[in-house]
């Protein structure tokens, strides 16, 4: 499983390479790409997406912002909270490089019945599940 999730993670790498981006970089388009213009998505909600740091997410858009790809507003939820809105650039790198992903991925799952992505997901869940409460097991026994 470690050897295929690898694989996995090789080919996103791989392709954000491919467009000049880091793996950070690529994860954060692509969760502003998936939500839509309209969808208000802070730095905070991209780090608890994709699991990144705080500092790495706030590095990444400091990057995107330089590129022109998108730009920081407050959000209405906190006065702290910055929405991570693209620009006109960032959609249209986005719709050329990202949604093309996006697309390849569903591409993929549809070789799967709906039984077996219906499977996938609730076995991949059970397993992620099992393994963090035995990984903070081992981490509490040190």
């Amino acid at each position: 499983l470690n050897r295929f999730w690898k694989r996995m993670n090789q080919q996103y790498h791989a392709y954000a390479a491919a467009n000049d981006l880091s793996d950070p970089a690529m994860w954060t388009l692509y969760s502003l790409e998936e939500n839509g213009y309209e969808k208000v998505l802070t730095q905070n909600d991209i780090v608890e997406t994709w699991m990144y740091p705080k500092q790495t997410i706030s590095f990444t858009i400091a990057g995107l912002v330089k590129k022109g790809y998108v730009y920081l507003e407050q959000a209405d939820r906190a006065r702290n909270s910055k929405a991570v809105r693209l620009t006109e650039a960032g959609k249209a790198f986005c719709k050329q490089v990202i949604r093309p992903l996006i697309e390849a991925e569903q591409n993929a799952l549809l070789t799967l019945s709906d039984e077996q992505r219906e499977l996938l997901i609730r076995l991949s869940e059970q397993q992620c599940a099992a393994l963090e409460m035995k990984v903070g097991a081992l981490i509490q026994q040190q």
